[in-house]
């Protein structure tokens, strides 16, 4: 029986440079996550005021889960970017490394 190659069981070798690319992607994404967070609490804050402010007990659930969901996205933005950074750090040591 001849021997294949299968590229789908052939493991897949990533450097930190991938790494790098995939971390900036998400804290890219996170930061857009906060751009529309901060424009739906905007939002928000205009209703409550067309609304006179009555009836605002409605809204608090509401604000509540979008302050939630913004505690997440700057936590997952902080853990992206430190994550990048270390990446940057370690593939910018493995390219000095390579040309000496």
């Amino acid at each position: 029986m001849p021997t294949q190659i299968n590229s789908k069981n052939t493991p897949k070798t990533y450097d930190a440079g991938d790494m790098v690319d995939a971390y900036s992607l998400a804290e890219c994404d996170m930061q857009w996550m906060s751009v529309a967070i901060t424009d739906i609490k905007k939002r928000l804050k205009d209703i409550k005021k067309e609304t006179g402010h009555q009836n605002i007990i409605g809204f608090h659930a509401l604000e509540n889960i979008v302050d939630m969901y913004q505690y997440i996205a700057e936590n997952r933005l902080s853990h992206y970017s430190n994550e990048t950074e270390a990446y940057e750090a370690e593939w910018k040591a493995d390219k000095k490394a390579v040309t000496l």
